[in-house]
């Protein structure tokens, strides 16, 4: 049950990166200077969400490391920056390069020896 739930944790991560860059361009596009990013970061319903998922991520990570050892879980965190490579190529046309592939397979190997 622990890995599941450190799966959904690091998911609801990297879906709270996508929600945050969705947001930033938004705010980008309108912003003059700091104080409209502040008071447009405050109504971006995108932005809004990232927090909520990252709030839901926190939660199940506090269980996930009440039930592993941290140097097992921690680990497993970098399976986040795989969600994310994925997602902005899905939804954001982001390239998968074939520097980003090797990365990826050398996350995963990492993962693998580390959690066993």
């Amino acid at each position: 049950m622990q890995y599941i739930a450190a799966l959904i944790s690091i998911i609801l991560g990297a879906l709270a990166q996508y929600l945050f860059k969705i947001g930033v361009n938004a705010i980008s596009d309108k912003s003059k200077d700091l104080t409209h990013v502040i008071k447009y970061a405050l109504i971006n319903p995108n932005l809004l969400a990232g927090l909520l998922c990252y709030a839901f991520s926190f939660i199940l990570w506090f269980y996930v490391l009440s039930k592993m050892e941290l140097s097992k879980a921690y680990p497993l965190v970098s399976l986040g920056y795989i969600f994310t490579l994925f997602i902005g190529y899905l939804f954001l046309n982001e390239p998968i390069t074939y520097t980003k592939v090797v990365g990826i397979i050398i996350i995963i190997l990492g993962v693998i020896i580390l959690t066993r």
